[in-house]
């Protein structure tokens, strides 16, 4: 069983027991109710304030982003496809 890593996305504290998370996990995250992001024509734009990696942003079809405790994510609709 993996461990629990405290990050904040769009500035609440959330737990995740993933090593890595992709773009589609963090939009679920934000957005739970929104359609997975993998088929969506909603475009989001994600940034990442990550202890290890500094500022970084996140889009559809970039590898997974390491999960680090205290790493700080921005996830926001920015559009359509």
């Amino acid at each position: 069983m993996s461990h629990a890593t405290k990050i904040i996305v769009n500035l609440e504290e959330v737990e995740v027991h993933q090593e890595k998370l992709t773009y589609a996990q963090l939009v679920h995250i934000a957005y739970p109710q929104d359609p997975p992001a993998e088929t969506s024509d909603v475009i989001y734009t994600i940034t990442i304030s990550h202890p290890s990696l500094g500022d970084i942003s996140l889009a559809r079809g970039d590898k997974p982003v390491t999960v680090k405790p205290g790493m700080v994510c921005h996830v926001r609709k920015t559009g359509r496809s």
